[in-house]
């Protein structure tokens, strides 16, 4: 029975690779082992994680991000507006970074988190990651982190406020808002900043993270390791040389593919080519 079941173990492994080269055109992939691959994986995750990590959690990382920067709550949108509308703009706006600052905090303690995730990572995992999308990597940590993640922003986020006293700041603008609806009849205002915060930081890292991860896989430059270059495709810069031949004079562009999509030139058109040396050895084409 055991020997059995290693031989479906392997079959399956090569049913995999097969369709590994059949998704993602990567010829160089044939040649790799599945601890290659798994380990090719695991630096694109632990890159992807320590980029956005590095860009989020520092002073201004949200606050001055377009992409993620925490707005004053939508939810309390009428109280922003109808505060601003008697001079409290200011104070708004003074509330508004205090609740990036708080994110910025949470986002410089997660990395450990992320690092548990990718050592936990199968070999099945990786090859998924690899023919998914550009974003497969960051789906991947989202599924298996998102808990933990949570949890640990939630505590984070919470004494941040109390470090920034983000209440003294919110506590005179909900006071001042309610003064207001008391003598029009409105609803009072009362909102758990931490459980916005904590989401807004939240969804702020995986999206940072998942244009991290693109970067990867479609820039050669994001390529800091031989083994994602070799992944993800080639070190070098798109190029365009041209060469002769008795029969007369070829063009061949060299791109640089990355995985599951075609090579590019500076231009951003798709290019496919071979050429045949004197040996007749053929070039294999660049998927």
């Amino acid at each position: 029975m055991k020997r059995i079941f290693v031989i479906l173990m392997m079959a399956a492994c090569f049913c995999g690779c097969d369709m590994l080269l059949s998704t993602t055109g990567n010829t160089t992939l044939g040649s790799m082992s599945q601890t290659e691959l798994g380990k090719a994986v695991k630096e694109l995750l632990q890159t992807s994680a320590d980029n956005s990590l590095a860009k989020l959690g520092v002073t201004n990382g949200f606050f001055q991000n377009g992409e993620v920067k925490i707005p004053f709550p939508p939810a309390l949108k009428n109280v922003e507006e109808k505060l601003k509308q008697v001079g409290f703009s200011n104070q708004v706006n003074q509330f508004t970074e205090k609740l990036n600052r708080s994110a910025e905090d949470a986002a410089s303690g997660v990395k450990e988190i992320f690092k548990t995730a990718i050592t936990q990572m199968t070999i099945n995992d990786a090859l998924g990651i690899i023919r998914g999308n550009d974003d497969a990597a960051t789906q991947y940590m989202k599924k298996t982190t998102l808990s933990a993640i949570t949890s640990k922003v939630t505590s984070v986020v919470a004494k941040s406020n109390e470090k920034i006293k983000l209440a003294s700041y919110w506590t005179p603008l909900a006071t001042k808002y309610n003064a207001l609806m008391a003598l029009t009849g409105g609803s009072q205002v009362n909102t758990d900043l931490t459980q916005y915060v904590t989401e807004r930081t939240v969804d702020g890292i995986f999206k940072i993270m998942a244009k991290e991860e693109k970067e990867i896989r479609t820039k050669t430059s994001a390529r800091t390791t031989s083994l994602l270059q070799r992944v993800f495709g080639g070190s070098g810069s798109s190029t365009s040389t041209s060469t002769s031949s008795s029969s007369g004079s070829t063009a061949t562009k060299t791109g640089t593919p990355t995985v599951g999509k075609p090579a590019t030139t500076s231009s951003g058109s798709s290019s496919s080519s071979s050429s045949s040396s004197g040996s007749g050895k053929t070039v294999v084409k660049k998927p």
